[in-house]
């Protein structure tokens, strides 16, 4: 597995995870950072070329194996969206400047090889700024989503040139006033449900809201991240904190077989995935957002699914494997985490001394140390020599092993002559059951070895409790003659009164009752 990173300096970097191998390329750029990467070659080889977009607005090609600088192009500062569509590149810029490269991202088949450095020619037209996030729609890349600050989602149409569709803000809050919109992130679902227009937005306030295009233009629900579930943690404390932290990046993405997952990071390290299995039928909440009604059943359209912990500094781009298997997340710690789908921690990480902006995975699939599959096939040997001990005829090395594992929490004192005996018989029995034809299985004799051993367990203690009893019996019965002048025997009834003393006793009752 491997992936490209860019960092504030304009440096490019491979990461190769399995060989532990860091190759970079291109110049340091003081102050003009890495903002965006995309795979930008031909449809028959899609990562052979990548696009960058730099924060001054210069546009690069270059081979992803090299390094070379295939092509290069200019746009405005601030690119906010880089992505191949039908008829090239796009980039789209925070003032809302939409640049299109054609040559970049299409078939080179009958055309002339571009001179290696040489200007690309660029179209441009402009959308409503500014411009906060952008996303191209994976199912139509004729048309793309997009909003900023005071600039609510819209999505315009590259084929008619013009804004199809416009989202409204949601209704006033319970004081009666105006709730702000603050667009950071944008991602389509369409993938998932090709029979809607389903966009998930975040914003710096820490929301997420769901967009049905084709239902209604007011959003179907508003989540509040951390209402509930999924609380973050103070970055100084460490305690639980319900600061509203902005939504920086997300990925919707498909992991684990057939489900679908939404990955966002803020600016405080943390990471969550929300479960987008019920989206596909949801439907619009009739309570105004901002409730507590509301909210309780966002959290059920759109459920916590778990936080990845251990990411150091704010979260900048996240990027999920084609496979599904793995995620990778950068950000301004200057660390490279790679999670996988089944735990909260990272499996590896990579320090890359600079503060990393941009994260984009290749699709090359996961390849297993040398060491793991050496533990896999010693484990198997293993595996198939405890089957081989298990196909014995008499099974006793299981028996060996068994007794030793029952008789390690029990003592051998107290050994008498009755117990002997009672040894002697057990251990009789245990040789007439290892010699029957019929043998139990693992478990069913380990079942009775361990009875076995609690009933010897039970007589050893009843023989000393006899014995300690037998031993006390005499001094109670000397201490009862001395005090009362009667003795007791051994089965515990007391002796009748001589001739004397019975006729003095009825005198004296006698008395009493006068």
């Amino acid at each position: 597995m491997k992936f490209l990173t860019g960092d504030d300096t304009g440096l490019i970097k491979w990461v190769r995870v399995e060989a532990q191998k860091v190759d970079r390329f291109g110049s340091r750029k003081k102050g003009d950072a890495v903002l965006k990467l995309c795979w930008a070659g031909p449809p028959s080889d899609r990562e052979s070329a990548v696009a960058i977009a730099y924060a001054s607005g210069d546009l690069e090609l270059r081979e992803s194996a090299t390094g070379q600088v295939i092509s290069s192009a200019k746009t405005e500062p601030g690119v906010k969206c880089l992505q191949v569509i039908g008829s090239g590149v796009l980039a789209i810029s925070a003032d809302g400047t939409c640049s299109v490269v054609a040559e970049w991202g299409q078939a080179t088949e009958g055309k002339s090889a571009p001179v290696a450095g040489a200007a690309a020619s660029v179209r441009q037209f402009k959308i409503q700024g500014p411009v906060g996030h952008a996303c191209v729609d994976p199912n139509r890349p004729s048309r793309f989503a997009f909003g900023g600050l005071e600039n609510d989602v819209k999505i315009y149409d590259m084929e008619k040139e013009e804004v199809t569709w416009t989202a409204k803000n949601v209704r006033e809050n319970f004081l009666c006033l105006r709730v702000p919109v603050k667009i950071s992130l944008i991602s389509w679902a369409t993938k998932m449900c090709p029979s809607r227009s389903l966009l998930l937005c975040g914003t710096v306030d820490g929301k997420v809201r769901v967009y049905d295009a084709n239902a209604q233009r007011r959003p179907l629900f508003e989540l509040q991240i951390g209402f509930g579930v999924g609380a973050g943690t103070g970055g100084y404390t460490g305690t639980m904190d319900d600061t509203k932290r902005p939504v920086n990046c997300g990925k919707v993405a498909q992991v684990r077989g057939n489900s679908w997952g939404l990955f966002i990071g803020d600016t405080m390290g943390v990471m969550r995935e929300y479960d987008l299995m019920n989206l596909a039928k949801t439907k619009g909440v009739e309570v105004p957002p901002g409730r507590k009604s509301h909210l309780k059943l966002a959290s059920k359209e759109l459920p916590f699914k778990r936080g990845y912990r251990g990411i150091m500094g704010s979260v900048r781009d996240v990027d999920v494997h084609a496979s599904g298997e793995a995620l990778v997340a950068v950000g301004l710690g200057r660390f490279a985490y790679v999670f996988g789908m089944k735990g909260r921690d990272a499996t590896s990480k990579v320090y890359l001394k600079q503060k990393l902006c941009c994260v984009l995975m290749s699709s090359e699939a996961r390849e297993k140390p040398k060491e793991d599959c050496e533990s896999e096939e010693e484990e198997d040997n293993e595996d198939d020599e405890e089957l081989d001990g298990d196909e014995g005829e008499d099974g006793e090395e299981e028996l060996d092993d068994l007794g030793d594992e029952v008789e390690e929490g029990f003592s051998d004192d107290g050994e008498g002559g009755d117990e002997e005996k009672c040894e002697d018989e057990d251990d009789g029995e245990d040789e007439e059951e290892e010699q029957a034809p019929s043998k139990a299985k693992k478990g069913s004799k380990g079942k009775k070895i361990l009875k076995k051993k609690m009933s010897t367990a039970g007589k050893e203690d009843m023989s000393k409790k006899e014995k300690t009893l037998s031993s006390k019996l005499p001094e109670k019965q000397a201490a009862c003659e001395a005090t009362t002048g009667s003795s007791t025997t051994r089965k515990g009834k007391r002796k009748l009164p001589a001739a004397g003393q019975g006729a003095s006793s009825k005198k004296k009752k006698g008395r009493k009752a006068t």
